[in-house]
């Protein structure tokens, strides 16, 4: 009777993890993390990040100084923002506001 009992709540305790993730990717104003190679764009205060999937970011931080980190490979977390015009599209965004940089490598070059 216990195993049915554990197994019941792992199953709940999975889909409820699951949940969260898909609501995470799709929702704005979500949390995201991306790990990849950070650039410095041509406009200033932004800089990019193409992550490990290929995608690139558009990143912006007042808390977080990026421009000390150009050049290396970095994860970093932030907000996914709303859209300014208020929408309600769900389209993924590649805009983040970083509030969280952690530094995977001093170089954006493979070990």
């Amino acid at each position: 009777m216990s195993l049915k009992l554990a197994i019941g709540i792992l199953t709940i305790a999975m889909t409820n993890v699951s949940g969260i993730a898909v609501a995470q990717d799709s929702t704005e104003n979500s949390t995201q993390t991306a790990t990849g190679c950070l650039q410095k764009s041509q406009t200033a205060n932004i800089y990019m990040l193409t992550d490990e999937n290929g995608k690139m970011w558009d990143l912006r931080s007042k808390t977080v100084q990026l421009g000390p980190h150009v050049g290396h490979t970095v994860a970093v977390t932030g907000i996914i923002p709303e859209d300014s015009k208020g929408s309600s599209d769900t389209t993924p965004q590649n805009h983040l506001l970083v509030t969280k940089l952690d530094m995977v490598r001093d170089s954006c070059k493979q070990p």
